[in-house]
């Protein structure tokens, strides 16, 4: 199949209700419409939402919608899941009218984290209002929201195969880096479209969950005001703003209400044809210290 991009994120969290101000307040993230049974919907964009938060028992990552071109794309992709041993199941009238596209289907990968692909998404032209004033507006449309982090116990050559034989995404790194908790990790990342990466694994023996989902503004000065405002208010910061090598990335992160981690930045680098992958010295050109000591809480350990 040919992803075209992350297109949309789903959690579950017993606090649900703050992100109807997090997420406009910190980042200028847009409020859609809200779910019958509460749940937040934020956007970026002209699409009716991009990231949404449940009500829940659990701080979870409920699923992550790829993007796919048309129905074709889609008829052609589900068939593939079925041949390849992945056993979509097509989405309900009631799922597809919550996500607000056309058509989805939910399959799992090899660590049981719930995939979604979907065409189709609704859009009003001219209609998303940002949550507070921004000098420049999110990285999103065709692109997508930007990228999630998972956290799995070892990049397994099954996983691997998922990622670029299912998935079709391609590799765009994977070189040594120094976690949240002081230890040496390979991360890799994988790309379909433009972005550097959509979707990434950092290999942490014994545990599994979302580590961060990163969103991108097209203007630093955004980034740079939501920084302060973090500092302001005292909000739990897990990284320290810096730029990374691989990306170019100027960001900052910082600990979400639902316990994942949030990148928020401006100038990622955008890639072409003539993309050759190589390995950087260093995942950081400068900053990015780490200030949490720990797992975001959405990473558990697998007994649990």
């Amino acid at each position: 199949m040919q992803i075209r991009s992350l297109g949309y994120l789903d959690f579950e969290s017993p606090h649900f209700k703050e992100w109807e101000t997090f997420g406009p307040e910190i980042f200028g993230l847009g409020l859609g419409e809200p779910g019958a049974d509460g749940t937040v919907r934020l956007r970026m964009d002209d699409r009716h939402q991009r990231i949404s938060v449940h009500p829940g028992d659990e701080e979870r990552l409920a699923y992550v919608g790829w993007e796919l071109k048309d129905k074709a794309a889609f008829r052609a992709a589900v068939k593939e899941l079925e041949d390849k041993g992945f056993s979509p199941r097509l989405g309900t009238p009631e799922e597809t009218a919550d996500r607000q596209v056309q058509g989805l289907a939910r399959f799992q990968d090899p660590y049981d984290f719930v995939h979604e692909i979907f065409y189709g998404a609704t859009f009003t032209s001219g209609s998303f209002l940002p949550g507070k004033p921004m000098t420049g507006k999110f990285v999103a449309g065709l692109d997508g929201v930007g990228h999630v982090v998972f956290v799995v116990p070892e990049i397994t050559p099954e996983l691997e195969e998922f990622v670029t034989d299912v998935l079709g995404m391609e590799l765009f790194g994977d070189w040594v880096a120094t976690t949240a908790d002081g230890r040496q990790t390979g991360p890799q990342f994988y790309r379909c479209n433009p972005r550097t990466h959509a979707l990434g694994f950092v290999a942490v023996p014994g545990m599994r969950g979302v580590q961060h989902i990163a969103i991108e503004s097209d203007h630093l000065d955004d980034v740079g005001r939501a920084y302060d405002l973090v500092q302001e208010r005292e909000l739990p910061i897990t990284m320290t703003l810096g730029r990374h090598m691989t990306d170019n990335l100027v960001s900052f992160y910082m600990r979400s209400p639902t316990g994942f981690d949030i990148e928020f930045g401006a100038g990622g680098t955008l890639l072409d044809e003539s993309f050759v992958q190589a390995n950087p010295s260093n995942s950081e050109a400068w900053g990015h210290k780490f200030v949490a000591k720990s797992w975001a809480p959405t990473v558990k350990p697998l007994a649990d």
